[in-house]
């Protein structure tokens, strides 16, 4: 279960001795948004157009596209952290018990996913499972048809590529998951079933969007999904915290 700790120290959570590592134990503004000029994706040059070639070249300060320019990493960054601010004051305006509701009724719903305390439970299972951060009102629905407690503290130890901090535009951008340390997880349900794709896909499309970290819909990600994916890219109308009337 989720543990007090001392800010640095290594602690257990879920079962897992977490250690602070290069991104800390929590997010934070400081440590978000941490540049990175390599490129997260490479284009095959089959498919590299002379047209996307001009209008990408720019961005990279090399013919392979692969490295970012100075200027555009100085950019993306004033980006993410505008759209890190704005998540924040969104987080911030939601009232907690609306939060607990909505994952009461998702929970009542889909009686099969269960509390876990400790991840060691979830060693090699296949199956759902919804991280909950409390702290900002969110959830996060995943699946794993190999190893949920892999899968799990693959998201917290791991963090969002630099240049994939925006899914969207600065004012629509959903935070990754990814970006979220380990202790922001609070709570966590899951359901050992084979039928994992089906249900992760009827979670994401039930619980409130406002309340959900998913950046798409749920479901595999291959084939013909996979080539048109960006269009189930989940946004949220995000507005200046100044514009918000929070208590």
């Amino acid at each position: 279960m989720a543990a007090k700790h001392l800010p640095g120290a290594p602690v257990e959570h879920f079962g897992e001795l977490i250690r602070p590592g290069k991104y800390g134990q929590r997010l934070t503004r400081e440590m978000y948004g941490l540049v990175n000029k390599k490129s997260s994706t490479r284009i095959p040059e089959h498919m590299l157009t002379d047209q996307m070639r001009a209008f990408l070249a720019p961005h990279y300060e090399d013919a392979a596209l692969t490295i970012h320019t100075d200027e555009f990493c100085r950019r993306h960054r004033e980006m993410a952290l505008e759209n890190f601010d704005l998540n924040m004051a969104f987080f911030a305006q939601i009232p907690q018990e609306s939060f607990d509701e909505a994952l009461a009724e998702m929970l009542r719903k889909n009686k099969r996913l269960r509390p876990v305390t400790d991840l060691k439970s979830l060693d090699e299972e296949w199956g759902v499972y919804v991280l909950v951060l409390d702290e900002y009102r969110q959830a996060y629905i995943g699946q794993s048809s190999w190893d949920m407690r892999k899968r799990i503290k693959a998201h917290w130890t791991g963090t969002k590529q630099f240049d994939r901090l925006l899914w969207g535009g600065v004012e629509d951008s959903v935070m990754s998951i990814d970006a979220f340390r380990a202790l922001d997880t609070t709570r966590i349900f899951a359901s050992k079933t084979i039928n994992y794709d089906a249900l992760e896909t009827r979670l994401v499309n039930t619980f409130p969007p406002d309340y959900l970290l998913n950046r798409i819909g749920g479901g595999a990600v291959s084939g013909l999904r996979g080539m048109f994916i960006s269009a189930e890219m989940k946004r949220r109308g995000l507005v200046p915290a100044e514009a918000l009337e929070i208590d």
